[in-house]
């Protein structure tokens, strides 16, 4: 009880440093508890599935040096797999490419995430059947799975069994309910259907080799042959494109299941739901730099006044009171300080927590598993808090502690301890520094993927949804025509595939008198004549597509900067293009009448795409509309209002086109924000710990600064006298944060195929502002000691 006493009556006694340390460390464990939730729901993905070491993802890297990496490849490609030795079982997926048109009993819905699967696919990944039977569900062409919550929203409590679902102009039986995929999934299912649908809804996925639109997932023993069964996928893809061996710019490799999510960033053509573990380590870092922060500070804090706690423990050293029970007292207090923390910080946690889910799109919650990891953290806290501070107390003899105040600390090594606390706040400028690079590199990385590399004008122009039919010319002309009619509409055009989304047609082409040995991949997408200036193509050559001119409408094309690199064409207009699938002449030759800068398709982490865009009567699927200023709910309600005439059987769908751009960078603008809030936090702590080091080092010299004020000194000067250390580990920090900061924030823009440069003047701007925090916090303080009367400083001891 005594003990309690005492630990109570100290922790009231110095009420200013108690608040302080309780604040920091209540901030530290909370962003601890945060991060630990959200790097283990990120660790987590896909290992719900019983056999996840042994499942793997089909994926294909260039070995031509450019180290690119695919995931989607040809269902015919699935006809000979089973010649593949080794493998237990294997299946198609693929996966959502975004809304879908659907109808149940009439009524239309727009949906996302429907799948298409091989019947095998139910053995490989888990899907718990509510209803049905697994081994059945996906046989037959037109069969389909819905999720729980799909069931239940669509046919509420009625049993969905054998009800129909309308999806591209065909009616898709129910043959069972699974439940809902946990979300630690790499993809989102709503409705699962069989890939044998295609032979009814477009075969030539099922039998052109040309055409890529699955991932393939593999079963296979822990103790498999791996690179056996490599070689042998990549034999049989390259036999099927007619490949000779001397020729293989490419080798297929197996990817761990649990891997696909945050392992693979940079892989083309994925629909996966991503992350990245680049990202959680580097947030888990900056939550261990916060902890560590908050740590130092406490050391601070208990050092600080250590004329009183030295004479303090002196006192009761004499009085027969060991090292030991000191130290353990002090380890005790420690102790109950950091459980007041946690207390505090789990409260806050449980406040904010909802605000991190929305902004992380998680449902994370705190449960019992904390324990786990709360424990180990407060005992590592409590033993190094209290390790140096007991050490420092007790390295003085308790004679000389009560009777030598003035100068106990110089004879025990002053500069020994300055250095400490040099090291100190080298450390949290250092942390400052380094943070301050992190959040710039990253806010300018966003603005270049977000503003600077679209390729096209994407202000004030909105995507509106043609869904697919057969009368879907005729919706657009119609739609068209009576839109152009509204005073805020510019330009209305329309093409297959618009900006920010997918390409999914391509064709192999070469220049005429080539070998078809020469052939090119190139993306090809519909348009119409008033595409290109409703998007705001901008034009690096040659001209756009002209109405009146009807040949426009049969063998001219516009290709992109990227395809003019990649044929290496030095004066593209004028040029001639063959081999190409759609083309009306003999030689399937189309001629190029105009380059136009790249448009970003897909997202920035991924290298343009060459494409060629040409007019046909097809693919008139994502209408274009350009407005100009003025009020745009007006406008689209106007639009909505059109639409509901001329096509009532589908639901309005727009999207304006910067919305378009941001939904595929959701996960790095959620990255900036956490990383700008850890920052911010971990600042803010530094700033406390200068303070607790300035309030020290101002105490120490309290009696100097009054000696050299009746001798004389300026206010100035003993300001400079103040700051001329802070300075010095300014400079120190910075040499040491920037080379670390720099290979940072370079690993992490390897994901992106479009950098923004890591500029001097990011590192520079960091040490300015690093300088400027340091000296304004320094400054505050260091003001009051130079202005303070003299005579108190010299009776100060």
């Amino acid at each position: 009880m005594f003990k309690i006493r005492i630990l109570i009556r100290n922790l009231i006694k110095d009420r200013l440093s108690t608040v302080f340390s309780v604040v920091s460390f209540s901030i530290a464990f909370c962003c601890a508890v945060l991060v630990y939730l959200l790097a283990t729901d990120e660790m987590q993905f896909d290992k719900y599935n019983a056999n996840f070491e042994q499942t793997y993802r089909l994926n294909v890297r260039a070995i031509d040096g450019s180290n690119m990496v695919n995931c989607s490849f040809p269902g015919v490609y699935n006809d000979n797999l089973g010649s593949v030795t080794g493998i237990e079982k294997y299946a198609r997926l693929q996966l959502g490419t975004g809304e879908r048109y659907i109808s149940v009993n009439n009524e239309p819905f727009i949906e996302t995430n429907i799948l298409f699967g091989d019947p095998e696919i139910l053995k490989i990944l888990d899907f718990e059947f509510l209803v049905g039977d697994p081994e059945e569900a996906l046989q037959a062409p037109l069969s389909m799975i819905l999720s729980e919550s799909i069931a239940r929203k669509y046919f509420g409590d009625q049993d969905a069994m054998g009800r129909l679902i309308h999806l591209d102009n065909h009616d898709f039986t129910i043959t069972g309910i699974v439940k809902d995929l946990p979300e630690q999934s790499h993809f989102r299912m709503n409705m699962l259907a069989s890939v044998s649908s295609y032979k009814v809804l477009n075969n030539n996925l099922l039998t052109k080799w040309y055409m890529t639109a699955f991932n393939y997932y593999f079963l296979i023993p822990g103790d498999g042959d791996f690179d056996g069964i490599e070689n042998q996928l990549t034999e049989l893809f390259a036999k099927g494109h007619k490949i000779a061996d001397e020729d293989l710019k490419f080798q297929m490799y197996l990817e761990p299941l649990a891997d696909i999510h945050l392992r693979s960033a940079g892989t083309l053509w994925d629909n996966a739901i991503k992350g990245d573990y680049k990202v959680v380590i580097g947030v888990v870092f900056i939550a261990f730099l916060i902890w560590t922060i908050a740590t130092t500070n406490y050391i601070n804090t208990l050092t600080a006044n250590y004329r009183k706690k030295i004479k303090e423990t002196g006192i009761r050293r004499v009085n027969g009171a060991s090292r030991f029970i000191l130290g353990v007292e002090q380890g005790f207090e420690t102790l109950v300080l950091l459980i007041i923390s946690l207390l505090l910080s789990l409260c806050i946690t449980a406040l904010v927590l909802p605000y991190v889910n929305i902004m992380t799109g998680k449902s994370m919650e705190l449960g019992f598993s904390l324990f786990g990891f709360l424990t180990p953290l407060i005992l590592v806290s409590a033993l190094l808090s209290t390790a140096y501070p007991i050490l420092f107390f007790n390295s003085f003899k308790p004679s000389e502690a009560i009777k030598s105040q003035v100068g106990i600390l110089k004879r025990k090594g002053i500069k020994q301890q300055q250095k400490v606390r040099g090291a100190f706040v080298v450390f949290q400028l250092g942390i400052a520094t380094f943070l301050i690079v992190a959040v710039v590199v990253v806010s300018s990385q966003l603005q270049l993927v977000l503003e600077t590399k679209t390729g096209f004008d994407k202000e004030n122009v909105l995507v509106v949804t043609n869904p697919y039919s057969e009368n879907m010319n005729q919706r657009y002309d119609r739609f068209k025509g009576e839109i152009e009619k509204l005073p805020l509409v510019d330009a209305v055009g329309v093409t297959q595939n618009a900006p920010a989304g997918y390409i999914n047609n391509y064709s192999p082409v070469r220049l005429p008198g080539q070998d078809v040995s020469e052939n090119q991949n190139i993306a090809q997408i519909v348009v119409d004549h008033d595409f290109l200036e409703a998007v705001g193509a901008r034009f690096i050559t040659g001209r756009n597509f002209d109405e009146k001119i009807e040949l426009d409408k049969r063998d001219k094309i516009v290709i992109n900067q990227s395809a003019v690199d990649l044929l290496r064409l030095e004066n593209p207009v004028g040029e001639k293009l063959a081999g190409l699938n759609n083309a009306f002449t003999p030689n399937g030759e189309l001629e190029i009448i105009g380059v136009i800068e790249d448009m970003q398709y897909f997202t920035l982490k991924e290298s343009a795409k060459p494409i060629m865009y040409y007019i046909r009567d097809w693919g008139h699927h994502n209408i274009v509309i350009r407005l100009h200023e003025g009020d745009y709910s007006q406008a689209v309600a106007s639009m909505k209002s059109v639409w509901s005439q001329i096509a009532p059987e589908y639901p309005f769908s727009m999207q304006f086109m910067d919305a378009r751009i941001s939904s595929n960078y959701q996960a790095e603008i959620n990255t900036a924000k956490t990383i700008s809030v850890l920052s911010g936090i971990a600042i803010l702590l530094s700033i406390l710990g200068i303070l607790g080091m300035i309030v020290f080092t101002i105490q120490h010299r309290t009696k100097e600064i009054g000696i050299r004020k009746v001798n004389g000194a300026k206010i100035s000067e003993i300001l400079a006298l103040l700051n001329r250390d802070f300075v010095k580990w300014v400079a120190i920090a910075f040499v040491i944060a920037c080379p670390i900061a720099y290979y940072a924030m370079s690993k992490w823009l390897e994901n992106f195929a479009y950098k923004t440069s890591l500029s001097w003047w990011i590192f520079a701007l960091a040490g300015v502002l690093a300088l400027g925090i340091a000296l304004l916090t320094v400054s505050w303080q260091s003001w009051r000691a130079a202005t303070r009367n003299p005579v108190e400083a010299l009776r100060y001891e």
